[in-house]
This record gives C-alpha cells, structure tokens and sequence, in this order.
C-alpha cells in the first residue's frame, strides 16, 4: 500500500465533499480514490467517512486524522518544491495579483525586464484593486498598496506612497489657489472612490489635523482617469505621487497645499507563510527591492 497515495486520496475526498467531485478535480477516477480510502481506513482499523447514498462526511475520528494530515503533506510538498529549486533552472508559472493603476504605469518594466533575465518562468499576472485571497486563489504573492491589517500573509514593504492634491495650472489660474484645506469647499473637486474616506480629505500641519467634507461633479474609482480629470482642468485632485509625477514635472499640474501632509500609504509584496518560497518568487522579490526603494523614481 503507498501510505502517501492513499493519504493524498483521504485529503481530496475530505476537501470535495465526496468521491465523485473528488475525481472530478484531480488526475484520479473514482474506483482509484475509493480504492485508496479503503486501503487507508483498513490499515488504520479506523472508518474515516461516514458514507450515505447522497453524501460523504468525515466522522468524529477523521476529522481528527484529516486535520494532522494536511500539515504533513504540505510540509512534505514545500520539501520537494526546496529539493527541486536547489536542482533546476528557475522556471514555471509565476502567478501575481497586483493593484491596475499601479502595475499600468510602473510595474510592467520590472515585469519586462525579469522575463528576459529568466525566460523559462511565465508570467501569469491578474490586475485587480480587489484584495484577494492569495492561498484561496493560487497566486503565489500579490502586491497591494495601503495600510494592511493584521493577517497571517507575509508583507515586505518595498516603498512609501505619498497623497497629494493637485490640479491644472489653468484651472488655478481661473478659480485660485487654496491657501487652506477649508478654501477647497469653494473648488470643485474630483473624488477617488478608491479611498474609503473618498469625500473626507485629511490635512495636517504640525500636529493639527483639518478633515473637509468636499464634494465634486466627478467620482471615479481610478488614479488614472482621476488624473486625466485634472490635466482637462476639472477641478483638484487627491492622488498618489507614483500617477501625478510626470505630468507635475512637465508643469501640466501642480501640487497645491504642499505645506500640509495628506496619507501616506506603503506599497507591500505579500505572500503566504505556509508555503515554501520558491526561488522564482525569492527573484522576483529580490527585483522588486531592487526596482521600488524608499525614495522611488516617480519622487523625482
């Protein structure tokens, strides 16, 4: 009997709900996996399932026995996933999940630039300001911008993502520049929804803090079209530095109220502690450090 087999064919079953979704979902048919448990089951004297007609459950017993079995087989997984980095090329599929305004403007280079240093790794890529649920979904890190909560993901924070408002010098030039947050209630203003605090606007200034309730003609959940907005002279926008930085060098927009700090928000690489990191992610890390430092190239 191979203990591993039928151990990976208990998992299975236990996870689907059932022998014939079991199969359904893996490289088995059905008679292999019930082969399988009965094996398992006889050599551990034990009934793993309680078996009906319509449906499949674990009893008191296997939940127990599942429990202790899946840290096994993934442990032993992470082994031969070490045993095989150490002895091949990098190579495979690289599945990342990363915010769209952001991967848009400034990812796609690091992206270009990994693949041709290690053309045998794909790259699978899903843009998305969604946050996902990387275990559930597959994907080996995901990159994300705020202020994380706690979770058992691990985040490295590759760099530091400053808010500022902006607008066209030729609408300042029609309507004024705000000395204050509390001028901004006579602007028009253009609202990401994206933040959660979207017409709530936080301005501090040697320790005060001024909240401004605004309000606009124009809300939109994206950094770029925001900006695009502000370069048509729609109003002053609230956006992130890494959007606004080479329309503000080329003087289409300008930075107004730079005297008062607004959020400042991290950008992290996570990625789950319970699986082994393979040495195409530890690369790409590796490239990704190298690339976002605190003092990023749309700072300049």
């Amino acid at each position: 009997m191979d203990k591993l087999a039928c151990m990976r064919a208990f998992t299975a079953v236990a996870n689907a709900g059932g022998f014939s979704r079991a199969a359904r979902k893996s490289n088995l048919t059905k008679a292999l996996l019930s082969k399988y448990v009965a094996q398992l089951e006889e050599s551990l004297n034990i009934r793993l399932f309680n078996r009906t007609t319509r449906q499949v459950s674990l009893t008191e017993v296997g939940r127990a026995y599942y429990t202790r079995c899946i840290p096994l087989l993934e442990e032993l997984d992470e082994l031969e996933a070490v045993v095989q980095d150490i002895h091949t090329t990098p190579s495979g599929e690289l599945n990342i999940s990363a915010p769209t305004s952001f991967s848009e403007l400034h990812l796609m280079q690091v992206i270009s630039s990994f693949t041709s240093k290690y053309p045998d790794i794909r790259i699978n890529m899903v843009l998305t300001d969604r946050v996902i649920d990387i275990v559930e979904e597959g994907f080996d890190l995901a990159l994300r911008i705020g202020i994380l909560p706690d979770s058992s993901l691990i985040a490295c924070k590759l760099s530091t993502i400053r808010t500022v408002a902006c607008a066209s010098p030729e609408y300042l030039q029609q309507y004024g520049e705000p000395d204050c947050p509390k001028d901004l209630l006579r602007h028009s203003c253009i609202i990401d929804t994206n933040y959660k605090s979207e017409i709530a606007w936080s301005f501090e200034r040697d320790g005060d803090v001024q909240s401004v309730n605004i309000e606009g003609r124009h809300y939109i959940n994206s950094a770029v079209a925001v900006r695009k907005l502000a370069l048509a002279h729609n109003g002053i926008a609230l956006c992130p530095t890494f959007v606004l930085g080479e329309a503000v060098k080329a003087r289409k927009l300008k930075i107004v109220l730079s005297k008062y700090k607004i959020e400042e928000f991290g950008l992290y690489a996570v990625y789950s502690h319970r699986r082994h990191l393979s040495t195409k992610v530890q690369l790409f890390m590796a490239l990704l450090k190298e690339y976002f430092s605190e003092h990023p190239a749309w700072e300049e």
